[in-house]
């Protein structure tokens, strides 16, 4: 490449001020124009696979380099070789001698492929109670309509009028529930459009409950519900609530060595962060249970996905939660408590309802 220029004389300067030869790790001096001056055995391997001259000096792959220097130093940036879209290359540039870098590297793809599986994990079982649910759903709505439909048929002409607008009401009220299930599956899969529905408390609490019946059983763990008065309704997808729910319920007892005592309460209140945005009125659910709580320290990630102190655990409910919770125009939150762990919910109240 020539004589070197002063920028890459200092960067040369810095590798062997660092003695990097003698590193058992991926690290490089590089100066600030992406030339490599310097690097390990482990640093040349890793680069040689992106396209990368291991005659020294060379010039750093230039996706690479413009990433880096997009990204702030001392930031890590993920580098995927072209062509290799299955290797990962982690980096992070720090600022060293004037004018030059050193470059700390790791391949990722490994640990990339363990997050695909957990999220697959993830979603896989969340696949599974919503799958489960709906099947719930539809089998109540469908066996309402058969029963009433055979009802009709066997009695024929000699149905009395009031029991025959009876069963009549029941066949469409059964129907309508159908059609609501239905809508709010599109819904959730992003293939209709969005619902936003008067959705019971109660009933839908039930049912996240029940794809969680085993965990709770196994565990010995106790639930209890206590819904004020006007708190009865939220509006939103059933699902996507049913799903909120799911995962908080699930995240009080997970990994549990010991049974748990789990309180959800529900009452009117105002928006937390703006009660001047969106409708005024909102219902907050609360979801408490007795554990040892969450370390301060852990607080401020415990929403970031793959964030988890629970062996097994993929750590992404409460992530996906919060999501959830933010398309149907509310938050989740943790909220501050010394006697266990507290999530609070904040959904569209029901204007309409008792």
């Amino acid at each position: 490449m020539g004589e070197p220029s002063r920028a890459e004389g200092d960067a040369l300067v810095a590798s062997r001020s660092l003695d990097i030869a003698t590193v058992q790790a991926p690290i490089a001096v590089c100066t600030a124009t992406g030339v490599l001056m310097s690097a390990t055995r482990p640093a040349l391997a890793l680069l040689s696979r992106g396209s990368l001259d291991e005659q020294l000096p060379s010039v750093i792959p230039a996706e690479l380099w413009r990433l880096l220097e997009r990204t702030s130093n001392g930031e890590a940036v993920e580098w995927r070789r072209q062509g290799l879209s299955s290797e990962v290359l982690g980096c992070t540039r720090y600022p060293a001698a004037p004018g030059s870098f050193v470059l700390l590297m790791r391949e990722v793809s490994s640990k990339r492929q363990e997050l695909s599986e957990r999220i697959h994990r993830q979603r896989l079982d969340l696949t599974e109670r919503l799958v489960a649910s709906i099947a719930r759903e539809l089998r109540g709505s469908v066996a309402s309509v058969v029963y009433s439909a055979d009802f009709l048929n066997g009695r024929g002409s000699e149905i009395d009028p009031a029991v025959l607008a009876e069963t009549v009401r029941d066949i469409s009220k059964a129907s309508a529930s159908l059609q609501q299930t239905l809508d709010a599956l599109l819904d959730y899969a992003h293939l209709g459009p969005s619902v936003s529905v008067p959705v019971q408390l109660r009933e839908v609490l039930n049912r996240a409950l029940g794809s969680l019946r085993h965990h709770y059983r196994e565990g010995a763990h106790r639930l209890r519900m206590d819904v004020a008065p006007r708190a009865e309704l939220v509006r939103g997808n059933p699902l996507v609530i049913e799903q909120i729910f799911a995962n908080l319920l699930l995240n009080a007892v997970e990994a549990s060595p010991a049974p748990r005592c789990v309180i959800v309460t529900a009452f009117p209140a105002l928006r937390p962060l703006d009660p001047h945005v969106g409708t005024p009125f909102y219902i907050c659910i609360r979801v408490w249970d007795d554990g040892p709580g969450i370390s301060p320290e852990h607080r401020p990630f415990i929403f970031d996905p793959f964030f988890t102190t629970k062996q097994g655990s993929p750590g992404l409910g409460l992530a996906m939660a919060r999501q959830a919770a933010e398309s149907l125009d509310g938050e989740l939150e943790l909220t501050e408590d010394e006697s266990g762990t507290c999530f609070s919910l904040y959904l569209p109240g029901y204007e309409g309802q008792p």
